[in-house]
Parts: structure tokens; C-alpha cells; sequence
């Protein structure tokens, strides 16, 4: 107890204090909502014939994303949903290959166009705290 008063006393925060300040918390609930919507449209989408197209539909919600919580969740955002679709949507399952030409094309441009809206357009901070 005493060695954590003397920390306090000294003004050096721990690093899970460091860790979870306010633009990180938006950033990990912005990654997590993307995860969660690409993880539903898998889900929605599996075993239907239009499943090679979720990617490009997708681009909207990655652009929503980025728009609102930055450049950071933007990419990383992209990045999950691809490793995502190509993991649990496309053939084989449970391996971030994908056999169907088609759908790597789809998850290709998904990667280009998220990326590159998130450097090019989207705010480099969190717009939920900016003012």
C-alpha cells in the first residue's frame, strides 16, 4: 500500500492509466463496432451467391468508420474486416486464404479504397470528442 501512495505521490501513472485515455477508448470502440458489423455480415451473408460483394458493400461502413472515430480506427478497421471475410466468409474457412478470384478481388479493393479514404479524408482524431 505504501509503495502505491508513494507512486501517486510522485505523479507517475500507471501504464494502464497511460494506456485507456479518451482517444484510445474511441479508438478501440470504433475497431470493435467494425469488427462486430463485419462479423454480422458474414454471418448474413454466408451461403448465398451475392457473398463476393459484401466487401464492396462494406466499403460504406468502413467510410462511416473512419469518418467518425479517424484515420487510425479507419485502417485498422479495414484491415480486421478483411482478415474477417477472408477468415469466416470466403472458401476456405478458418484460413485468411481465399480461393474464389472474384472475392480477392472484392477484398483488394475493400483494403484500397478504406486505406486510402482513411489517410486521404477522414480526420486524424476522433470525431465524437472534437469540438
Amino acid at each position: 500500500m505504501q509503495f502505491i501512495n508513494l507512486i501517486s505521490r510522485m505523479g507517475i501513472k500507471s501504464a494502464a492509466g497511460k494506456l485507456w485515455t479518451k482517444p484510445h477508448i474511441d479508438a478501440a470502440i470504433g475497431v470493435v463496432l467494425c469488427a462486430i458489423a463485419a462479423v454480422g455480415a458474414s454471418a448474413v451473408a454466408s451461403g448465398h451467391s451475392w457473398k463476393n460483394m459484401v466487401p464492396l458493400v462494406f466499403i460504406l461502413v468502413l467510410l462511416l468508420i473512419a469518418g467518425l472515430f479517424g484515420t487510425r480506427v479507419g485502417i485498422l478497421s479495414t484491415v480486421l474486416a478483411a482478415v474477417i471475410f477472408s477468415g469466416f466468409l470466403f472458401a476456405p474457412t478458418g484460413s485468411i486464404e481465399v480461393a474464389s478470384d472474384s472475392a480477392r478481388n472484392n477484398l483488394g479493393w475493400m483494403l484500397l479504397i478504406g486505406i486510402a479514404f482513411s489517410f486521404l479524408f477522414a480526420p486524424p482524431t476522433s470525431g465524437l470528442r472534437r469540438h
